[in-house]
């Protein structure tokens, strides 16, 4: 598991969840970023994260993304969450 932050252009990662307060997590959960989502790193340059979930591509800046917490396998509980 580690920050969103340090992954590479390419990636595919799931979200295991958040570092931040109540305020950064609702922000994220209006994203629609949630535990077990399946999201890919499209532009990991300086500047902002570029990633794609469930079809939208959102841009995440390098703070924020560092509060994200991510891994390259799911493991999640939720009833077929991690299928594609």
């Amino acid at each position: 598991m580690c920050p969103l932050s340090q992954c590479k252009s390419g990636d595919t990662v799931f979200v295991k969840g958040f570092t931040g307060g109540g305020r950064l997590r609702g922000k994220l959960h209006a994203m629609g970023l949630m535990p077990g989502e399946e999201i890919e790193v499209i532009s990991s340059n300086c500047g902002p994260l570029v990633i794609q979930s469930k079809g939208v591509k959102l841009a995440i800046g390098c703070g924020m993304a560092e509060n994200i917490l991510v891994s390259c396998e799911c493991s999640c509980t939720r009833a077929n969450c991690c299928e594609a």
